[in-house]
């Protein structure tokens, strides 16, 4: 597709490319998957979503309530009955659409699609509904009504819309070898703390301590601070060993505590929104690139939103961070003049080079969402996908 571009001080600033014609598809692909930056449409039946989801669940918990639900009783049939057809229907147009993905794309349509249904997100959409339909199936022959704890579980098609979730998922994977590490700690400090106590308090108290799994009960109960006191020692000795694992169990469930916390906080303020990759389909920048060298690159790369009049850059300041504009609008100005920057353009290519400064000052004339980068990581990034840094320094066409 062709592409404009203009020259400014002897720079060429990216354009985004002219898009072709949106095929139904595509619209549904991005009205589903892009309402934080689409915004109009997008935006509206995001908010409509989530307001049927948490209405659902609220609906779900007032029906066990006799008062409430069997004087209004058709009114809650209706209500779900529109719901899971709601659910159903955006469920199938997200499968349907899945192949606007460009990790999916048009080659394998059938096996794409299978792959995408099994996607965490997806299993959680399926189950918003699929209850419903099976007991709706089979006509009552089955008792089904343990199915319907299932309902709850459309309050986790909230965490498509939150980068919350996301965030903390992706902490408890980052960090999955450090849990690990607390958790066999943990495990090594049950054992220990029994041990002990089983030897102490055993002779006593044969039927509370007399048995290692009786004494790892009690371990766990002082350990996690719950304690629950139907077993505890009587002697001088076993006291103080339970105030010391007291203490040790404080100090163990801290850790975990922390190290999600601290990545969590951390995660949440690399990525301020959803980077999809829809989103990443318009970005002239990634054309051409494999999927797999994108994955890593925007593994690397943060999000971040700006408000209006927001200062991004300026001029003679130390270029340590570069930025690709996803939606908004920005203007620049240098000593030669000024021009504005719209989505798909870039500020901070100057990061490419060690110890520059930026040689335009950049602000937002609106709210933005821009990707960003460390200068450090964007010259890593650079060095080994060197079509990446010739694209920045305009060495190759967009």
């Amino acid at each position: 597709m062709a592409q404009d571009a203009e020259t400014h001080t002897g720079r060429r600033i990216a354009r985004p490319r002219a898009e072709q014609r949106t095929s139904l598809r595509q619209w549904a692909y991005l009205i589903l998957e892009e309402g934080q930056t689409e915004g109009g449409l997008s935006r509206v039946l995001e908010m409509v979503l989530i307001a049927l989801i948490i209405s659902n669940v609220i609906a779900v918990i007032l029906e066990t309530v006799p008062d409430l639900y069997n004087p209004y009783h058709a009114y809650f049939s209706a209500f779900e009955q529109f719901t899971v057809y709601v659910f159903a229907v955006e469920y199938f147009v997200r499968l349907w659409s899945s192949l606007e993905d460009p990790r999916i794309g048009t080659a394998r349509p059938i096996r794409g699609r299978f792959l995408f249904a099994l996607r965490p997100m997806m299993i959680v959409d399926f189950l918003s509904f699929a209850p419903y339909f099976i007991a709706l199936a089979l006509g009552g022959a089955v008792d089904l009504r343990a199915l319907r704890v299932l309902r709850l579980l459309r309050l986790l098609k909230i965490a498509r819309y939150s980068q919350a979730m996301p965030a903390l998922l992706g902490v408890l994977y980052a960090e999955r070898r450090a849990l690990f590490g607390a958790f066999i700690l943990l495990i090594f400090t049950v054992c220990v703390s029994a041990e002990v106590m089983h030897v102490i308090e055993g002779p006593g108290q044969p039927k509370a301590f007399g048995t290692l799994p009786g004494a790892m009960y009690w371990a766990i109960a002082t350990l996690t601070t719950v304690g629950y006191g139907d077993e505890t020692p009587i002697t001088w000795m076993g006291k103080l060993w339970a105030g010391i694992t007291m203490v040790t169990g404080l100090v163990l469930f801290a850790l975990p505590v922390g190290i999600i916390a601290t990545g969590f906080v951390n995660g949440l303020h690399k990525r301020e929104f959803s980077i999809t990759w829809s989103m990443v389909k318009r970005q002239p920048l990634f054309d051409g690139f494999e999927i797999e060298a994108t994955r890593q690159m925007l593994d690397t790369m943060g999000a971040t939103v700006v408000q209006d009049h927001t200062r991004i850059a300026v001029a003679g300041q130390s270029a340590n961070m570069f930025y690709l504009i996803i939606s908004g609008k920005a203007h620049a100005e240098d000593e030669s003049g000024s021009w504005d920057l719209e989505p798909g353009d870039i500020i901070g290519e100057e990061s490419l080079n060690d110890h520059a400064n930026y040689t335009r000052t950049v602000w937002a004339r609106t709210e933005m969402r821009m990707m960003n980068l460390l200068g450090e990581d964007l010259r890593r990034l650079a060095r080994k996908y060197p079509m990446l840094g010739q694209r920045i320094r305009n060495e190759v066409p967009w």
